[in-house]
């Protein structure tokens, strides 16, 4: 006997299956069914978005050191960020459409498969102009690593691609299978592979593990030239420092100098007592000795005014001398930003380069490379401490001339006392050439000093310019050195 139901019966069995119709099926993969693996598809795509958009975040810095490179590096780093950004967004953004499409089949897959061969050409070719110029101002080392980087994203792609087209056809089997009836999961399993699913999921959570590599190296990158950048600004904060000291260490020469010059006061202070003694002739009658009593007037002129106008011409040279230390560095900073930065454009190159051991060299050779200016400062404040030392050595020579000087005099008075009393025996052409003679000698002992201190700060002032201009050669090549330096450490690392 067959069951009868009554209509009420069959209008609530009716509305129940609508319900559940309307409950279970998602749309999924482009069809309004369950489809396995679809959630964690939409998640990964939203997540993989998400770590694509990072890769052009923070990469406004600003490069304040003028050096053009690093803006050039900067523009062609951003272009491929944001080139890769835009169209890798456009991948995941149709990934993620697609695992919650409702249809129709066809334009939801033609959406990712646009988007997907879209970044695939962009990684293959449509960074080229970035990559020559990366390559032709650095080297490849950013080019390299952003190609491996791209190669496993496009490997991803392009089995996704496969893997995505499968499905298609698969769900498309499955719709066919279903005709006009609710695709149902009993058929969407036997015409959809779960382990096809499963792989599209596991390419996806591939593909995304890949992405953090190539914001790695564009942000590395851009976190080098901001490095160089202030590395540039710290070397001119070092040379400025640099020349500060060479500076510093000629002033102490002017200031020596200068002592000097006041100090030559001290041959007055010397020889001034000594004449005062001996010409204090008021106890001698000079009538008897005519010839001599000339002599000796012009002997007292020798050791006062003469003396006066000889520490005045002493004086005079040392301020020749004084006025000719500052010009000695001049050109110095005009020579070390033309000549001997290669050492410094080297390692900054090293850094953008981005190479292997791009970071292990800065950081090795950053603080040598300032040092060389240090020790090119030290050695040009050796120069002076040379010249300062010497100087010492000509003033104690002039106090031992000053003192020779001394012993013309020093019996003068007793020899006058003498002759007075014996004008016959002294008065005579003998006696006066005598006496002319030692004031010849006087005479000449002063000149000798100009001379000596003319001469002696002429060869000190050639010594010093000599000095320095060799404390720059030895600069120069020492960064000619440094430079082998870095391309060995570059090449070899910690092995070099």
């Amino acid at each position: 006997m067959r069951a009868t139901y009554g209509v009420p019966l069959v209008l609530v069995l009716c509305i129940i299956q609508w319900q559940v119709s309307l409950a279970i099926p998602r749309p999924e993969f482009g069809v309004n069914a369950p489809v396995y693996g679809s959630a964690d598809v939409a998640v990964t795509a939203e997540e993989g978005g998400l770590l694509i958009d990072k890769v052009n975040n923070d990469l406004d810095i600003t490069l304040s050191s003028g050096y053009a490179l690093l803006t050039t590096i900067k523009t062609q780093l951003v272009g491929i960020a944001n080139d890769f950004t835009t169209k890798g967004l456009l991948v995941s953004d149709a990934m993620e459409t697609l695992a919650t499409s409702v249809g129709p089949l066809d334009g939801a897959f033609a959406a990712v498969q646009t988007a997907s061969t879209d970044l695939i050409t962009l990684m293959a070719s449509g960074l080229t102009a970035y990559f020559t110029e990366l390559n032709t101002k650095l080297d490849n080392s950013i080019t390299d690593m952003l190609t491996d980087a791209f190669d496993d994203v496009t490997a991803d792609l392009t089995k996704l691609n496969s893997l995505l087209a499968t499905l298609k056809a698969q769900l498309s089997a499955a719709q066919t299978a279903a005709g006009w009836n609710v695709l149902s999961k009993a058929i969407l399993r036997k015409y959809v592979s779960t382990s096809l699913t499963a792989a599209i999921a596991q390419t996806i959570i591939s593909l995304k593990a890949n992405i953090p590599l190539v914001t790695y190296i564009i942000a590395n990158s851009i976190e080098n030239l901001k490095d160089a950048d202030d590395y540039i600004f710290a070397s001119a904060t070092v040379v400025t420092d640099a020349l500060d000291d060479v500076g510093k260490g000629l002033e102490a020469l002017e200031a020596e100098v200068q002592q000097y010059s006041d100090d030559a006061s001290q041959i007055k202070a010397i020889i001034d007592p000594v004449v005062q003694i001996n010409f204090q002739l008021s106890h001698i009658d000079p009538t008897g000795i005519p010839k001599i009593g000339d002599e000796v007037g012009e002997f007292y002129q020798t050791y006062n005014g003469d003396l006066d106008t000889t520490i005045t011409a002493i004086k005079a040279v040392y301020d020749t001398y004084k006025q000719a230390i500052p010009p000695v560095s001049d050109g110095l900073g005009t020579f070390i930003s033309n000549s001997a930065c290669t050492h410094l454009h080297r390692l900054v190159q090293v850094l953008i380069s981005n190479g292997k051991y791009a970071d292990y060299c800065f950081n090795k050779y950053s603080p040598r490379t300032f040092a060389l200016f240090d020790k090119q400062a030290r050695e040009a404040n050796r120069c002076v401490d040379l010249e300062i030392t010497r100087l010492l050595k000509l003033q104690e020579f002039l106090v031992a001339m000053a003192k020779m000087l001394v012993f013309n005099i020093e019996d003068l008075r007793e020899n006058l006392t003498i002759c007075a009393q014996s004008p016959v025996q002294c008065d005579t052409d003998e006696m006066e050439n005598a006496f002319h003679e030692v004031h010849i000698a006087a005479t000449a002992h002063q000149n000798s000093m100009i001379n000596i201190v003319t001469y002696e700060t002429i060869a000190s002032l050639n010594r010093l310019s000599a000095c320095f201009s060799t404390s720059k050669s030895i600069l120069v090549l020492d960064t000619i050195a440094m430079v082998t330096e870095i391309n060995e450490c570059a090449e070899d690392g910690p092995l070099a």
